[in-house]
């Protein structure tokens, strides 16, 4: 597992997860309360391979279901991905699906692998 102490000069990697995390609370936050549904979408534009992380949930018990390159037909570095990748990969979708209160029905969640990490792009949920 990589170190995850922020080592940068300025702490700018720690203070953009935390911007990130806070975008994503908020979200769902409207999502559970009924406010919107729409899908989530980043505030910003990554650079890197991206990834499409199917997943199921069942009583709030998340199942992932595939993880495929986005766009449909591109390689988008799933091929390279050894199991730690997928199993990180698999752990940040279903804590984002946690956070967001999802306890029935699929999700399509858009990753971006960017050089500090994976990073969430988009997410769509369909309740059931």
């Amino acid at each position: 597992m990589k170190d995850p102490r922020d080592r940068s000069p300025d702490g700018a990697e720690l203070r953009q997860a935390f911007q990130d995390l806070s975008t994503v609370e908020r979200w769902a936050e409207h999502v559970a309360s009924g406010v919107h549904s729409h899908p989530y979408a980043a505030p910003e534009s990554w650079e890197g391979p991206q990834l499409s992380v199917e997943t199921r949930t069942e009583d709030g018990m998340h199942t992932v279901a595939g993880i495929a390159a986005w766009p449909p037909g591109g390689d988008g570095g799933v091929a390279v991905l050894d199991e730690a990748e997928r199993a990180v990969l698999r752990s940040l979708v279903r804590s984002l699906l946690d956070l967001a209160g999802h306890e029935h029905g699929t999700a399509r969640t858009r990753v971006v692998l960017t050089p500090v990490g994976p990073r969430v792009a988009a997410c769509q949920l369909d309740v059931e």
